[in-house]
């Protein structure tokens, strides 16, 4: 077997995989009668890297400000805040973080606050937070690869305060982007490397064909 063909085998059995990144917008749960926070997201996990990017959708009127995030990791995998656009939001916990009216998440990033208000109280005012057509991006270091991305993103909370009509808002995201990573995927430089082994192939064949006088 010639070695562009031993070439191109290898690069079809090692490909790379392409990651998705997963877009949807605040939600299908709130903690208000009538939702008062909007806001559309995405995320992506390329490797370890968790990017998490937040834009505050909110009506002008009645204003606001994105003041927390909480998401669920797997047990047993650890995130480190990487960098953010936004360095107002200095507070990265992880453990058993308050949650009400959902329960619990693994890790919150807000204004301020401890595992009881992180989420709930973020700090005192909002005003450093996302307001109203502001976007902002975290990037987290997480301790193994693997996690699944539509696990992450359905778990996630957004927290708003500082609306002009005195309310706040607590709500889940809905997924509006694929529902999943796709499937493994040749790289650009394994499909280099696919042309020159067909060629190998190609090659072989008239070699066999004019040893047998073909």
């Amino acid at each position: 077997m010639c070695l562009a063909v031993v070439v191109m085998l290898l690069g079809l059995l090692a490909p790379q995989v392409s990651q998705a990144t997963l877009t949807g917008v605040c939600g299908p749960l709130t903690s208000e009668d009538a939702q008062v926070g909007f806001c559309q997201k995405s995320l992506t996990i390329l490797g370890s890297l968790l990017t998490i990017t937040l834009q505050n959708t909110s009506p002008a009127s009645n204003a606001g400000f994105i003041v927390a995030d909480a998401f669920n990791l797997p047990t047993g995998v650890a995130a480190t805040l990487f960098s953010t656009t936004d360095p107002d939001f200095d507070t990265f916990l992880e453990g058993s973080v308050h949650t009400p009216p959902f329960g619990f998440r693994t890790d919150v990033i807000s204004l301020g606050g401890d595992f009881s208000n992180a989420f709930t109280g973020a700090g005192g005012s909002p005003t450093g937070g996302i307001g109203v057509g502001q976007s902002a991006q975290f990037v987290f270091s997480l301790s193994s690869t693997g996690v699944n991305e539509t696990d992450v993103f359905n778990s996630e909370l957004v927290r708003f305060k500082g609306f002009n009509d005195g309310r706040s808002d607590k709500t889940g995201v809905n997924l509006d982007g694929p529902n999943g990573p796709p499937a493994a995927v040749p790289e650009p430089m394994t499909l280099l490397l696919v042309g020159p082994g067909m060629a190998g192939i190609v090659w072989l064949r008239r070699r066999r064909r004019r040893a047998s006088g073909v």
